[in-house]
């Protein structure tokens, strides 16, 4: 079953994400992919500032494996004719989605000599994939699922999602948005998505991870831009005696309650430590069984 397929079956999807950086050839990667296979219905394929696998490369292995692959595409690295390309091709190999990004700027003094692209906005992108969706005589890519991301925060009381409204205009199919730890922000921000009935013309997912220790959920919280880590949460990480297993409690807790909150459709998991702490909180969490 493909994500896509997922979605219009599935009353919470499970995705997870797969670091590229940790998988430098063909066994790592396939590796990877066995661990999470059983517990989710797509891995997504993020694309980093550092050197790693192509995203459509990976994509292409997984498929093989009978994985189905979100491929990340972001408009730093590449210019619209590139992007035009990779998209035909992912198309080709049999990817069925895609999440189109702008992606993080890359400081002149990180890398010598690399430059940030940009030639493309990701919401002109995504018209781009929306318009070949479209066209009867594109069928290679007829059906694509197009994401886009989107930031958790307590909405002021005058909120309207204007910056969603565009997307779902460009035909975004799903909304990625940031890693929340903290569930009463989330319920107040997916109400006013539901009171303006952005949940009838796309999916939101929301985010979490199996934090392995404390340090690492004040690294997601100072780092990850939008990323919201109560201090709650670092303390009992803090607390415990094993913080590895305490972070997959946390992660299967949240979880298990996130399918409560009404407009939300699925998780997409991401780990700082272990693989294998992402199936290990689902199981835990017993969403997929329920």
């Amino acid at each position: 079953m493909t994500f896509r397929e997922a979605l219009k079956t599935k009353d919470f999807v499970l995705t997870a994400q797969l670091n590229l950086a940790d998988a430098p050839d063909r066994e790592t990667l396939i590796d990877q992919g066995d661990i999470l296979r059983s517990a989710i219905d797509a891995v997504q394929l993020t694309e980093s500032k550092e050197p790693h696998m192509s995203g459509i490369a990976a994509a292409a292995l997984l498929i093989r494996q009978g994985i189905d692959p979100i491929v990340h595409m972001n408009c730093r690295d590449r210019n619209r004719i590139a992007m035009q390309k990779d998209l035909i091709g992912a198309a080709a190999l049999g990817v069925t989605s895609v999440v189109v990004t702008r992606g993080a700027k890359i400081p002149h003094s990180n890398k010598i000599g690399v430059r940030n692209v940009y030639d493309t906005p990701a919401l002109e992108f995504m018209l781009y994939i929306q318009g070949l969706n479209q066209d009867e005589s594109q069928p290679l890519v007829s059906g694509l699922l197009i994401g886009a991301h989107a930031e958790l925060f307590e909405p002021d009381a005058d909120w309207t999602p204007n910056n969603l409204i565009r997307k779902c205009d460009a035909g975004a199919n799903f909304v990625q948005l940031q890693v929340c730890f903290d569930l009463d922000v989330a319920r107040s921000y997916m109400a006013r998505i539901v009171a303006s009935k952005l949940t009838h013309r796309t999916t939101f997912l929301m985010a979490l991870s199996p934090l392995p220790t404390a340090d690492a959920a004040r690294w997601v919280r100072d780092n990850v831009k939008g990323a919201l880590v109560p201090d709650a949460v670092i303390d009992r990480l803090q607390r415990a005696r094993d913080p590895e297993q305490e972070g997959i409690r946390i992660c299967a807790e949240l979880l298990r309650e996130m399918t409560t909150i009404p407009g939300v459709s699925g998780a997409n998991l991401l780990s700082l430590g272990k693989l294998e702490s992402i199936p290990a909180a689902i199981e835990a969490s017993g969403v997929r069984s329920s």
